[in-house]
C-alpha cells in the first residue's frame, strides 16, 4: 500500500509543511473576513430563519391547539403572520410538513421569542454538527483542523445553521453513531441513530447500511425506536391529522424548487428518474455489504449518498451531510483519484449557491460510482491520512 509522499508524508509525521500553515491562515481570514459574515452578518438579528420559524410555528400548534392540528393550513397561517410581516407571502414554501418529532423537541423554545429560541436552536446544532464532526475529521494538528474547516463551512452547513435546519442534528446523529458502533457500543448507537427520522431524507439508510454491513443490534435498537417515534407520531396525529399532512404533501409535490435538488434536476421527472434514484439506494446498499471489512466509515457514507441520490426531495441544506461524509470517507483508505474527486465536491458546494445544485447532484452521483468501482477494483494504490492505518 502506497504510504504517500511529499506533503501527505510530512502530515503524517507530525511535520506540517509550510503550504498547509499558510493555506489554513488564508482559509481563516477568508472564512472570518467574508464568508461567514454573509451568513450571519446581521447577529444578533437572523437573517432569514424561515425553516425554524416553520418549526416554531408547528410547536405553537401543538401547544395551543393539540398536536393532532399541527398540520392544519389554517392554523398554519395564523401562526405565520404572528411571526412574520403581512407583506410576506404563505405558499408550500413554508408549510410545516416536517415530522412531529421535529415540533416536539422545538416545543420548549417557544417558551422564549422567535429570535433567541431560534439562536439557541442554531448554536445547539452549530456544537452538535461541530462536535461529532470533529470526531470524523482524520488526521491531526493543523492538517486536521484544515480539513474540519475546509468542509464545515461549505455552503450547506451553513445555510442549514442559518435557517435554522435540522440537518445539521441529523448529520451529528450519524456520525455519533458511527464513533459508538466503532466503540462496540451498537445499541446506543442506534437509539442515537433516532434523530434520523427528523428528516429521513438525508440519512435514512445508515441504518439499513449498517445491518446490511452485518450490525444487527445497532439495526435492531435503531428500528426499534424509530418504530415506537412513528407510532407515538401516528397517534397524536390521529386520522385528521394524517388527512392534513397527506393534503399539505400534495401541495407540495413536483414543485420545481423541491425536484431541482433531486435527480430530476438532472434528468427530469418521471418513472425513470425515479428508478434511478431506487437503483443508487439499492447499489449504495451494496456497496455497504462489499466494504464491510474495509470499516464502517465507507458503510456510513455509502447510506449517505444513497439517501441523498433515492429521495425524491432535497433542499439545499440537506447536502450539509455530505461533509461529515466527506471526513469518514478520508479516513479509509482511498485511491488518490478519490481526493481530487471531493476537491471537485468542494467546489460544487461554493457554486451551489450561485449557479444551482446541478454539479453538485453530479458530483454525488460520481461519488457513489467511484464507490462502486474502489469495492470492485484490487488496485492497492491509496493515500491513508491516519498513521493507525498505515503498515509497515
Amino acid at each position: 500500500m502506497l504510504r504517500g509522499d511529499g506533503a501527505i508524508g510530512r502530515l503524517q509525521a507530525g511535520r506540517p509543511p509550510v503550504w498547509l500553515a499558510a493555506y489554513l491562515l488564508a482559509l481563516v481570514i477568508w472564512l472570518l473576513g467574508l464568508y461567514l459574515p454573509l451568513f450571519f452578518a446581521a447577529f444578533p438579528k437572523p437573517i432569514d430563519p424561515l425553516d425554524f420559524s416553520n418549526y416554531y410555528a408547528g410547536a405553537q400548534i401543538g401547544l395551543q391547539h393539540g398536536w393532532s392540528h399541527i398540520y392544519d393550513l389554517d392554523l398554519q397561517r395564523q401562526a405565520f403572520f404572528q411571526l412574520h410581516p403581512g407583506s410576506d407571502t404563505f405558499d408550500w414554501r413554508v408549510y410545516f410538513v416536517s415530522p412531529p418529532p421535529v415540533a416536539w423537541i422545538v416545543a420548549p423554545l417557544t417558551l422564549a421569542p422567535l429570535v433567541p429560541a431560534f439562536w439557541t436552536f442554531a448554536a445547539i446544532s452549530a456544537v452538535a454538527f461541530g462536535a461529532a464532526g470533529w470526531l470524523a475529521v482524520p488526521g491531526r494538528g493543523i492538517g486536521r483542523l484544515a480539513l474540519f474547516l475546509t468542509a464545515a463551512c461549505v455552503f450547506p452547513v451553513l445555510i442549514s445553521i442559518q435557517t435554522g435546519q435540522v440537518v445539521p442534528l441529523v448529520a451529528a446523529a450519524a456520525v455519533a453513531g458511527w464513533w459508538l458502533a466503532r466503540r462496540g457500543r451498537e445499541t446506543l448507537a442506534g437509539l442515537v441513530m433516532v434523530l434520523l427520522v427528523l428528516k429521513p431524507q438525508v440519512a435514512i439508510l445508515v441504518p439499513v447500511a449498517m445491518l446490511v454491513a452485518g450490525r444487527r443490534r445497532l439495526f435492531a435498537s435503531w428500528f426499534a425506536a424509530a418504530a415506537v417515534v412513528t407510532l407515538v407520531s401516528v397517534i397524536s396525529l390521529g386520522g385528521q391529522g394524517l388527512d392534513q399532512l397527506r393534503n399539505d404533501l400534495s401541495l407540495e409535490q413536483g414543485q420545481p424548487a423541491n425536484l431541482a435538488w433531486t435527480l430530476a434536476g438532472l434528468f427530469g421527472t418521471g418513472p425513470a428518474t425515479a428508478a434511478v434514484g431506487l437503483a443508487c439506494g439499492a447499489v449504495a446498499l451494496g456497496v455497504a455489504w462489499w466494504q464491510r471489512r474495509r470499516g464502517l466509515e465507507l458503510v456510513v457514507v455509502a447510506g449517505i449518498l444513497g439517501t441523498l441520490l433515492a429521495a425524491p426531495y432535497h433542499n439545499p441544506s440537506d447536502f450539509a451531510v455530505l461533509a461529515p461524509a466527506a471526513w469518514l470517507y478520508l479516513r479509509a483508505t482511498v485511491p488518490v483519484t478519490h481526493w481530487a474527486w471531493l476537491a471537485f465536491g468542494l467546489l460544487a458546494t461554493y457554486l451551489a449557491a450561485g449557479f444551482g445544485p446541478g454539479l453538485l447532484l453530479v458530483f454525488t452521483l460520481g461519488w457513489l460510482l467511484l464507490m462502486v468501482a474502489g469495492a470492485l477494483s484490487r488496485q492497492p494504490a491509496a493515500v491513508p491520512i491516519e498513521p493507525a492505518r498505515v503498515r509497515p
